[in-house]
């Protein structure tokens, strides 16, 4: 099956939230199109949300990036928001997401990918199915080596 990658078209932004409600389940369509209107307008840092679509227009997989400085490995592009909607066992659209992930990272010299997944709301299949994208990560180099934490503060 091919599949397309690009930039997010502000325009369709609500197409994707179905697939973003995956990970975050309480998110708003107003919340979803506001962090969406914080990728676009920035001078000062390279950021974006990159989409994967099947032939009939389906989207089927997002990340959205940040090129930041890290102190340990200077420049990085900080992954946040990683889904796919692979079927069947499959990993062909993790795959592409990967490569474009990859490709692009080292085209901009950075010198680390961080790839942050959020665990409480990723369905993540039991640890000997072979195919999950924890183990297709650690199948293509990618470590544990942080664990972010968040306290939510009370308004």
């Amino acid at each position: 099956m091919q599949f397309a990658i690009n930039s997010l078209d502000q325009n369709n932004c609500l197409q994707l939230l179905p697939l973003i409600q995956t990970l975050k389940q309480d998110i708003t369509t107003d919340e979803w199109q506001s962090y969406v209107d914080s990728f676009t307008g920035r001078n000062s840092r390279e950021c974006g949300i990159i989409t994967v679509k099947n032939t009939a227009g389906y989207y089927l997989g997002v990340l959205c990036y940040k090129i930041v400085e890290d102190v340990s490995h200077q420049m990085v592009m900080d992954v946040t928001n990683y889904v796919t909607a692979d079927f069947l066992g499959r990993n062909d659209i993790s795959d592409t997401l990967l490569e474009w992930l990859e490709g692009q990272a080292i085209s901009r010299t950075c010198h680390a990918i961080h790839l942050t997944m959020d665990i409480q709301h990723t369905i993540i299949p039991e640890s000997g199915y072979t195919k999950s994208i924890p183990n297709q990560l650690a199948d293509k180099g990618y470590v544990c080596d942080a664990i972010r934490l968040c306290k939510r503060l009370s308004n």
